[in-house]
């Protein structure tokens, strides 16, 4: 019976064994990149999640976005194999129909991009973990003038800019309108100037910060901005129907006037017409070669 035991003793420790598998070796740097790729794009994910509303991405989420592309930068430049013929990114990618390694940065990299991040955002790279990055200069001037409009609030009504202006009461016999205009004006035309330059698309931590910036102005303080163009189109809105209805009555008028001057002429007179009558007999007997 002791053979039976050294047997299922052996058999143990053939399980147990630990291979170098000179195809997929535990070391494999391919399979280290992929482990650490996991936990860096998780960190991405709940990052951007977490600065969805108020949308804060391109500057809240630059430091993962930054330490995962330099680590998916290093899939074209690590190999799998001992010859450095296959890199990881043709390890991980290109040997299964699903590729989800491929799809997994895929969809970071256009979370990225659809939200303009690198219209405000420019020179982030990963030095030694460090994460450097700087603001253009456009983005920094429109997040200095949106605080001194927060501040023109503040001092207006006593009280602070919530971060997402939604469910804010306020009184609306306050002077905000008036004394926060030229404010609100500044923020508003430079936001319209990126939107103009920007062709391609304003940055998204832009956009979503104008726009509360908007629904406080109009929809909270129900302040209007008067500017000379929006004036002037509705001046011409009440110009031209002015201008037709005029003329439409005028016409009106002048048709009645024409159609009782046309009910007063008197008929002809009977001997007017025989005689009218007479010639048209004449000439209609007459020989015409007389």
């Amino acid at each position: 019976m002791w053979w039976k035991v050294l047997v299922f003793f052996l058999f143990i420790q053939l399980i147990n064994e630990n291979y170098s598998d000179p195809i997929y070796p535990i070391q494999n740097p391919c399979l280290a990149i992929l482990d650490r790729l996991s936990y860096m794009s998780s960190d991405f994910l709940n990052c951007a999640v977490s600065r969805a509303r108020p949308f804060k991405l391109c500057e809240g989420c630059v430091d993962n976005y930054a330490r995962l592309q330099d680590l998916i930068g290093l899939l074209e430049q690590t190999y799998s194999d001992l010859d450095r013929k296959i890199t990881c990114k043709q390890f991980l990618e290109s040997y299964d129909s699903i590729q989800i390694v491929a799809q997994l940065i895929a969809f970071v990299q256009n979370i990225w991009s659809s939200s303009f991040c690198d219209n405000c955002i420019t020179g982030y790279n990963d030095t030694n973990g460090t994460i450097h990055y700087s603001l253009t200069d456009s983005t920094t001037s429109f997040f200095r003038k949106k605080v001194a409009f927060d501040y023109c609030i503040f001092n207006a009504t006593g009280r602070i800019v919530p971060i997402i202006p939604i469910d804010l009461n306020v009184t609306l016999n306050t002077n905000v309108c008036t004394v926060c205009l030229t404010s609100y004006n500044d923020i508003n035309d430079l936001f319209l100037q990126l939107t103009q330059e920007n062709k391609g698309g304003v940055c998204m931590d832009i956009v979503d910060t104008m726009n509360y910036t908007r629904l406080l102005w109009s929809k909270i303080y129900e302040c209007r901005r008067h500017d000379p163009d929006y004036m002037a189109v509705m001046g011409l809105s009440f110009f031209i129907p002015t201008i037709v209805l005029v003329f439409y009555v005028s016409a009106l008028f002048k048709g009645e006037r024409q159609q009782k001057k046309l009910s007063r002429q008197k008929r002809l007179p009977v001997h007017s017409t025989n005689a009218a009558l007479v010639g048209t007999r004449t000439w209609l007997w007459s020989n015409p070669n007389d």
